[in-house]
């Protein structure tokens, strides 16, 4: 036997540290997409002390274009535009003109005039969320109080809409 074949028989593989370091960087990536794909957030889920409540809210924006009249439909699913978390569904729609208020300083009185092609929307939404030991609803990180923007999204339109009224339903 030669010594090359010698050489070739008794050598064996031996671990560095680049072989550890692959290692590593293989079961930090299998981690993370198992955490990716398993991992719900927890938002949903009320934590201790938290009960869950079926709650009715109220948005409204104002002079919008008539042409958005009817967009937003009964039944429609509602989403924060940001997270595009589900916040609800639409059971009630109010389309009104928008009005002007101002004041007429040759008559010295104040007046209302219709704006022509705006109109005000009210939208009511139901939604099943979570009440705090402090009071506050909430639902996948989105609070429920009167007078917070909330960016919304509906199946046809899309806008930045203010609370105006927040109420449980009574069982």
């Amino acid at each position: 036997m030669s010594s090359l074949e010698k050489g070739k028989k008794n050598k064996r593989y031996r671990f560095n540290i680049i072989d550890v370091l692959l290692i590593v960087v293989i079961v930090l990536a299998v981690s993370a997409i198992l955490f990716l794909f398993f991992y719900d957030g927890g938002k949903d889920s009320g934590r201790a002390g938290e009960k869950s409540v079926e709650l009715i809210y109220t948005v409204e924006q104002s002079n919008l274009t008539d042409i958005l009249r009817g967009k937003i439909n009964i039944g429609d699913s509602v989403l924060d535009s940001s997270t595009l978390e589900n916040i609800g569904q639409v059971i009630d729609v109010e389309y009104t003109d928008s009005v002007y208020t101002g004041f007429d300083p040759e008559s010295n009185a104040p007046f209302e005039a219709v704006y022509p092609g705006k109109i005000d929307m009210r939208v009511k939404i139901s939604v099943k969320a979570y009440v705090g030991e402090d009071g506050i609803y909430y639902l996948n990180g989105n609070l429920f109080n009167v007078g917070k923007e909330m960016d919304l999204r509906f199946p046809f339109y899309t806008g930045k809409c203010v609370c105006v009224s927040v109420s449980e339903v009574s069982e």
